[in-house]
C-alpha cells in the first residue's frame, strides 16, 4: 500500500512539475539522459519502482532535489494571479532595462554590466514602492546623473 501511494505521489509532482517546466514525457526523458520513454512509463504506471539514478536524473532536468520529486506535497501551479503579477514584474523590469539602456547611450555613460544590472535592480525596486504615475524615464535620467557625479568624485 506505501508504494502505491509512492507512485502516486511520484507520478503527480512528476506531472506539475512538467507542467511549470514546459516539459513533455520524451523531452523530460531525453533532457535526463534516460531512453526516449521512461517518464511516459513511469507516469502510466508501467515502472512502478524506478531506481534512484532514474530519479535523480529526473530531477535534475528539473531542477528540484530527489526529495522534492518524491514530497507528499508538490509545488502546485502558480494562479492566474501570480502569472499576471509574474508577467507585470517581467513588463516593468524590461521596461527598465530598455530605457536605462537608451539613457546611458544618450547620454554617453557606459556602465560595467555588474554596474547596469544593479542599477537596473534599485529602480525596479524603487518603482515597486512608488506610488502608481511614477515617471520612470525622468527616475533613470536622476539616477544616471548621480552615477556619473559619484563617479567623477571618486
Amino acid at each position: 500500500m506505501e508504494k502505491d501511494k509512492e507512485t502516486v505521489r511520484l507520478t503527480h509532482n512528476l506531472r506539475v512539475l512538467m507542467a511549470l517546466k514546459g516539459f513533455n514525457p520524451r523531452s523530460l526523458s531525453l533532457t535526463a539522459g534516460l531512453n526516449a520513454t521512461a517518464v511516459r512509463d513511469i507516469l502510466e504506471g508501467r515502472a512502478r519502482s524506478p531506481r534512484y539514478n532514474t530519479i535523480q536524473a529526473l530531477a535534475n532536468a528539473l531542477q528540484v532535489t530527489p526529495a522534492q520529486l518524491m514530497a507528499s506535497t508538490a509545488p502546485d501551479a502558480p494562479d492566474e494571479d501570480e502569472q499576471d503579477l509574474r508577467q507585470d514584474d517581467l513588463n516593468l523590469l524590461t521596461e527598465i532595462i530598455a530605457r536605462l539602456q537608451e539613457t546611458t547611450e544618450d547620454r554617453k555613460h557606459p556602465l560595467a554590466p555588474r554596474d547596469f544590472a544593479a542599477m537596473a535592480m534599485t529602480i525596479y525596486r524603487q518603482v515597486q514602492t512608488q506610488t502608481p504615475g511614477l515617471d520612470l524615464a525622468s527616475h533613470i535620467v536622476q539616477l544616471v546623473n548621480y552615477e556619473t557625479l559619484r563617479r567623477r568624485l571618486s
